[in-house]
């Protein structure tokens, strides 16, 4: 009696446990998810490579230092002149493809009506053609000393003049929204704020994740050693394995994650760089994802929405709730349904697991992208691109396997239970 007394207690500690181990993740989880959302749209690619003026302010900084150490007298201007007509060349070059480059993402069935037009009309050849002039009137610009503290504002007037009839200006509103919530002056502090923020919450969320997985383990381990089990047990093991099925449906299970961690490139001299860049990011719970697949309403992926919520919340449910029934109705112990849910349904098992392998096979889409992202390093000459594939398997994925695990031992237990009943009442 007293040991079965010990054991309720250790239960009933486990389980509290569970419950604020549960609430502080799940609570938690979405706090880091809202940062995590932030630090991902400060990173976009669209902000940085992608972006015309984050091209130009690495431009001006070229400019700046190159003009410094320009020296025009004698025979110096023809050397001026060959690195002024070669800078601009290369600059409208650099413009090109990063317009290109922006069309081409933007482009449906991969063709860019803008990219057409501009090799129709030869736009890039005609502003390569003024590049003598524009150069001229430079150097003779330059002969005045005290015009070179201009002459910076002069090179990026022309650059301007170009990049705003030929580029869409980056809407700034949500990043400067970010920035204003983190009381950040710029991206990179606003980015170091939100790392040390998520790292805080990322060190309470494996304390609380140890705690729940020492309270789950010491849970199977009870019902795996303890012979006697009785309704109590029985109520407090299903309580547990709910938990683990509310935080395994609406916590994420992955995300997908594919950045270009540095690019790289040598501009008269000059390294022009890019670091962290985000091209695709995507983080996704059960219920998120069934949610997508109800709402596209194509027929497909709408019996696939339909298994995805069958197979992962309604039949889960149904077994917890016929366990429940089973446990305190008696009259309901002989009843089919409620009997196959209990005990046959184990053999079912792999329908909770299909959800799992649906995520698995999500996963595979990784190697995809790890593939695409090693193309993309060796596909572009003289440019240096390293690439990087952060994606990972979340919370979720763990607590829906705790969840399956832990129900195939509850169903053990309570065909434990009905022996021992039954042999109790032949004895």
């Amino acid at each position: 009696m007293r040991k079965e007394l010990i054991s309720n207690i250790v239960l009933v500690v486990l389980l509290i446990a569970i419950s604020i181990s549960a609430f502080v993740t799940y609570s938690f989880e979405n706090e880091r998810r809202s940062k995590k959302a932030d630090l991902i749209e400060l990173s976009d690619i669209k902000y940085g490579m992608f972006n015309v003026d984050a091209w130009e302010e690495q431009f001006a900084e070229i400019i700046t230092k190159k003009l410094k150490e320009l020296k025009l007298s004698g025979d110096d201007r023809k050397e001026a002149r060959t690195k002024i007509e070669t800078f601009l060349y290369e600059s409208i070059d650099k413009f090109e493809i990063a317009y290109k480059a922006e069309n081409d993402r933007k482009a449906n069935y991969g063709f860019s009506l803008r990219n057409l037009g501009a090799d129709y009309f030869e736009i890039f050849g005609q502003l390569k053609e003024h590049v003598p002039v524009i150069t001229e009137d430079i150097l003779d610009f330059l002969e005045d000393e005290e015009n070179r503290k201009n002459i910076k504002a002069y090179i990026l007037k022309q650059i301007n003049s170009y990049t705003e009839g030929t580029f869409a200006k980056i809407n700034y509103t949500k990043y400067n929204h970010i920035l204003a919530n983190y009381n950040a002056s710029n991206g990179e502090d606003c980015k170091a704020t939100i790392s040390k923020e998520l790292m805080i919450i990322n060190g309470i969320q494996n304390t609380t994740n140890t705690i729940l997985l020492i309270a789950f383990i010491g849970i199977v381990l009870i019902i795996l050693f303890n012979k006697k089990q009785s309704k109590f047990k029985n109520t407090i093991y299903i309580l547990a394995a709910i938990h683990a099925l509310v935080l395994g449906v609406f916590l994420p299970m992955i995300a997908i994650d594919a950045r270009i961690s540095s690019m790289d490139l040598q501009l008269m001299g000059e390294s022009i760089s890019f670091t962290d860049q985000v091209l695709y990011y995507k983080s996704k719970s059960i219920m998120e994802v069934s949610s997508v697949m109800l709402s596209q309403g194509k027929i497909k992926v709408l019996l696939v929405g339909i298994l995805v919520v069958l197979f992962s919340v309604i039949f889960p449910i149904s077994k917890l709730i016929s366990s429940i029934l089973y446990v305190y109705k008696p009259s309901l112990k002989n009843n089919k349904i409620i009997r196959f849910l209990v005990f046959k349904s184990g053999k079912w098992s792999m329908a909770d697991v299909m959800v799992v392998a649906i995520f698995m096979a999500y996963i595979g889409f990784t190697g995809i992208i790890s593939s695409q992202l090693g193309q993309l390093e060796n596909s572009i000459q003289d440019l240096e691109i390293l690439t990087t594939n952060k994606s990972e398997l979340l919370n979720g994925f763990f607590f829906f396997m705790g969840f399956v695990i832990l129900s195939i031992f509850i169903s053990q237990s309570l065909q434990k239970a009905t022996k021992i009943n039954l042999s109790s009442h032949e004895n």
